[in-house]
């Protein structure tokens, strides 16, 4: 709570580009190994190399995220593990 808080304070009193670059610096860390497939895929579902499986989101205008399934029985996969990044996007 005081890292987001401190975060949040950070960003407030950076410049627009300072803050976005911040944001998009934190909301990335730990997901150095994990790429999401290229834009032009078109498939609902992807599911990484480790058992990591995510469903394919994206708004009018912008590029897709890429978001975590907890539990993708209905894929019949695997419920995902620790260390699974909650989302990716190129």
């Amino acid at each position: 709570m005081i890292r987001q808080t401190v975060l949040g304070l950070a960003l407030l009193a950076a410049t627009p580009a300072t803050a976005l670059q911040t944001a998009q610096a934190v909301s990335m860390r730990g997901k150095e190994g994990y790429t999401p497939p290229p834009d032009s895929v078109t498939t609902p579902y992807f599911t990484t190399d480790d058992g990591c499986t995510y469903r394919r989101a994206q708004a009018p205008g912008f590029r897709p995220t890429w978001h975590l399934i907890i539990n993708p029985h209905h894929l019949g996969k695997p419920r995902a593990r620790r260390g699974c990044p909650g989302s990716l996007r190129n």
